[in-house]
């Protein structure tokens, strides 16, 4: 079966994730690892998703280990891109996102960007 990952778990990452986690595999991936283990406990301290919708993804596990990303098929990076005062993005997220999903990326997988990034 083909997996999917999600890369960030914020207000953006985290619903997708669990919407594709009551269908499919899916690992949640964050570098925060007390990000990680709140998701874990059923917890969201940023209230996009409610505890009951967290149980009810039953195809849906949570990882800061770039390991758990081997056997995914589909990554999704959902990662935010900031601006300064000057209205320049901070692609550091994004480029870290990036190498994270590269260092697993294999022929033929998939890499979508769900994120708010300039021309």
């Amino acid at each position: 079966m083909e997996k999917i990952s999600i890369i960030g778990l914020g207000y953006v990452g985290l619903p997708l994730a669990v919407e594709f986690g009551k269908k499919l595999q899916v690992v949640g991936f964050d570098i925060n690892q007390d990000r990680i283990a709140e998701l874990r406990k059923g917890h969201d301290r940023t209230l996009e998703v409610e505890p009951e919708e967290l149980k009810s993804s039953a195809g849906l596990t949570f990882s800061s280990e770039t390991n758990d990303l081997k056997d995914v098929n589909y990554f999704i990076i959902t990662v935010p891109t900031p601006v300064d005062e000057f209205k320049t993005p901070d692609l550091r997220p994004l480029q870290s996102a990036s190498k994270t999903v590269g260092s697993v990326l294999k022929k033929g997988d998939i890499v979508i960007y769900e994120s708010t990034v300039y021309p």
